[in-house]
């Protein structure tokens, strides 16, 4: 891969001589871990950046993803999040290049006909035959136009970007009707061990339909976009897939997957409070309280596990590891936001103490955010032992967990 000097010079002063204008709010996260993994590449004449799948320890340097390539849609997208937060709330202008650079990655990995592929190689080859690259419309369209319509918050208002803001418009345009043709099953459900389903969402996965809810509520918080419908459907797919029995252990609990919950990617509570932000609708909020005033005590008190899967006779098998940043942020947000809607206090204690597994409270005794160099960690296999890699999953989904409480340490100076 050609390496840019003028890139790595610009990375070198993003990190290190950054003049953000003196009313603006100082952002809690360190962003020099994250931003040390950005490069580019040029394509068709054209700049792109992204971020590099993995960086593992000592040296924290990228390493390639064998098999799958340099970086891929699923990270670039949800970087673009933590960017628009940044740019946006904590007027970090001078990220704005990056933000450019990687919606063109965006732009360039979504097929004219809305399918998106995944991974690109050191080339700038997009592959096309790995698994989860493949051209479709899955985890990473989701997270795809989760990264367009950050980039649509960022570029709105400037005049300067006009032409890249209507390409964005044009390809979320494109792909959202793929999935709104998805749910033209409604109302219809299908039969399982565990009683009558939705059938109407897509490959039948609430936790992957959470995170296009996500995409969609986000879409149509900004205006001038109204997928209202499609929005109420997926909620109702998701709040028909919790599991309720008073009394269980289990009850309050979102399947995410046939008869399993995990916790990555369990955005089904934040993503049922965004659509309650929309609609208001009383019944949301009680299913999201259901699943905070009982499964979520659960989850802490067996420290945050990984997997949990049911039997028909309500019993159930749990997995402790492997812990990563993915699955404690989907948690803490979904409880966060709760938190923020409901101001209960209760609801923020909840939150904090699963944010408290960053600090250290985990299986591991570990600090898995090192706040002087931005690195998160990642994750805690079994033993516990601690992976100290960290890529820009982990990365990214740290600082998203860091930019929503709105501090890393309760005392002290924010890096």
């Amino acid at each position: 891969m050609k390496k840019y000097l003028i890139i790595a010079l610009s990375i070198f002063l993003l990190i290190g001589c950054r003049n953000p204008s003196e009313s603006a709010p100082v952002s809690p996260a360190n962003m020099s871990h994250a931003l040390s993994l950005v490069d580019s590449l040029s394509i068709d004449d054209q700049i792109i950046y992204f971020i590099h799948i993995y960086a593992d320890a000592p040296d924290y340097q990228p390493v390639e993803a064998e098999g799958e390539g340099v970086s891929c849609v699923d990270d670039v997208g949800r970087f673009m999040e933590v960017l628009e937060k940044e740019i946006l709330e904590y007027k970090r202008t001078d990220l704005l290049p990056i933000a450019r650079g990687m919606t063109r990655f965006l732009l360039y990995m979504c097929r004219d006909d809305g399918l998106w592929y995944n991974f690109i190689d050191a080339n700038g080859k997009i592959n096309r035959d790995y698994r989860t690259s493949k051209a479709d419309f899955e985890w990473w369209a989701a997270r795809g136009i989760r990264g367009l319509v950050a980039a649509h918050n960022i570029f709105y208002e400037s005049k300067n970007d006009w032409g890249l803001l209507d390409r964005i418009k044009g390809k979320i345009e494109t792909t959202v009707p793929l999935l709104e043709e998805a749910l033209e099953s409604y109302p219809q459900t299908r039969d399982t061990e565990f009683g009558e389903r939705p059938a109407w969402l897509i490959r039948h996965a609430p936790d992957m339909n959470s995170e296009f809810l996500l995409a969609l509520t986000k879409l149509h918080a900004v205006g001038g976009f109204d997928y209202r419908d499609a929005i109420e459907k997926l909620a109702e797919g998701l709040m028909d897939y919790q599991f309720q029995q008073e009394g269980h252990i289990l009850d309050g609990m979102y399947f995410c997957w046939q008869n399993i919950w995990h916790n990555w990617g369990n955005n089904q509570a934040y993503a049922l409070l965004e659509t309650y932000r929309i609609k208001g609708d009383q019944k949301i909020l009680e299913s999201v309280q259901r699943w905070a005033d009982d499964f979520v005590p659960f989850l802490i008190k067996h420290n945050l596990p990984r997997r949990i899967e049911m039997n028909t006779d309500g019993t159930y098998k749990m997995s402790t590891c492997p812990q990563i940043a993915y699955g404690i942020n989907s948690l803490y947000r979904g409880m966060k936001t709760l938190a923020e809607i409901s101001g209960k206090p209760e609801y923020e204690a909840c939150a904090e103490q699963i944010f408290a597994w960053f600090q250290g409270e985990n299986i591991a005794g570990a600090v898995m955010y090192d706040a002087e160099t931005g690195r998160v960690y990642d994750g805690i296999n079994d033993g516990p032992m601690v992976n100290f890699n960290s890529g820009a999953e982990s990365t990214i989904e740290g600082l998203l967990a860091i930019q929503k409480r709105g501090k890393y340490n309760d005392i002290g100076t924010e890096k």
